[in-house]
């Protein structure tokens, strides 16, 4: 089969990794984004739409809160996007602008010629169904990562035309119990883990949205627990994604999120870790414990949080422990050819294999 993958941007490569997954089982699959990615990860071809991260967008986002993503988990509630006039006759417009970038690709890049078109998030390189109605003969995937669902809700067009739906966020489920759930995929095989650890224990956090990871109560957390506890803490943001890596590497505790406040259990921030030989807290919900079996994360909360990380801190032979634990783990669970062969389980299911 032909598949390609679509994803506005790649952020932490986990659309990108999916794509080229599809090599491992013969098949053959092409990579497209709308935006160029912010932190360096492959953008495959690059549509370079307007109105998506251009330093104006992005004061224009922060004037009217569209970065605050956080969305409490008794507010989950599915939304359709394009519900009110104004966001309709804005998106139709941004189409006009967006198709005349896509028509200049479609031919050169025979967009149009593949078997499976995932769509990696909720644009179907435009809003509206005009591009989903050339479509008609294909396989639609929709694949949800982040907080676009939580807090901007489903495109109507692609909710209806896709086959198959899938999520790589435990919360989404209660917002759409249909999505199919598969974990975040991670390559931990080439990461060097470190040797030893800071005479004085480095603790490090390295969001990429404050408000998504709890960031604030992070930090007051922190403030308080270096009155009662030796260490250090080292907050990692506004690098790219190799300069991040290297800064990981000098801490000997990594904190992942605290709070649930746009998610629930853990990123590719937590695995970096976990790679790195570092271990890492997070806070997971009970009732999500079912999809993560045997993970070696250290489970806490707001409440619980400087308890937690004092012991972690204060305890050298538990934090070896759940070192060797993640370290078997990030190198098997969220192995991408297993995570793909879970879809194309679903592929078989749908009889397009």
């Amino acid at each position: 089969m032909r598949i390609l993958h679509v994803a506005t941007e790649n952020i932490q490569d986990v659309p990108g990794l999916l794509s080229r997954t599809h090599r491992l089982f013969n098949d053959e699959s092409m990579f497209v984004t709308l935006t160029p990615s912010r932190l360096g990860f492959p953008n495959g071809v690059c549509l370079n739409y307007p109105l998506l991260n251009s330093g104006s967008m992005r004061v224009v986002r922060g004037l009217i809160r569209r970065t605050d993503v956080t969305v409490p988990e008794d507010n989950l509630q599915l939304k359709i996007k394009g519900n009110t006039p104004f966001e309709r006759t804005y998106f139709h417009l941004r189409d006009m602008i967006w198709g005349y970038f896509l028509h200049k690709a479609w031919r050169r890049y025979e967009l149009d010629g593949f078997d499976v078109y995932h769509f990696d998030g909720d644009i179907p390189f435009i809003y509206g169904q005009r591009l989903l109605k050339k479509l008609q003969k294909k396989h639609i995937v929709t694949h949800f990562f982040g907080s676009e669902l939580r807090k901007f809700g489903m495109n109507p067009y692609l909710r209806e035309r896709a086959n198959l739906r899938i999520t790589s966020e435990l919360d989404h489920r209660k917002i759409d119990p249909g999505l199919f759930f598969v974990p975040i995929p991670y390559v931990a095989k080439g990461i060097i883990p470190r040797d030893g650890e800071n005479k004085v224990l480095r603790v490090g956090h390295s969001p990429t949205r404050r408000s998504a990871k709890g960031t604030p109560d992070i930090l007051q957390a922190i403030e308080r627990l270096k009155k009662k506890c030796d260490f250090e803490f080292l907050l990692i943001e506004g690098v790219s994604h190799k300069q991040c890596m290297e800064l990981k590497k000098t801490c000997d505790i990594g904190i992942d999120q605290i709070g649930n406040y746009a998610g629930t259990g853990y990123g590719r921030s937590g695995l970096e870790f976990l790679a790195l030989g570092i271990p890492t807290i997070t806070e997971i919900p009970p009732e999500y414990e079912a999809l993560l079996p045997g993970h070696p994360f250290v489970k806490a909360t707001l409440t619980s949080f400087e308890e937690v990380l004092c012991h972690l801190i204060t305890d050298a032979q538990y934090r070896h422990e759940k070192r060797d634990q993640g370290l078997r783990w990030v190198h098997t669970f969220p192995l991408p050819r297993r995570i793909m062969g879970e879809i194309y389980q679903q592929y078989h299911r749908l009889g397009w294999t």
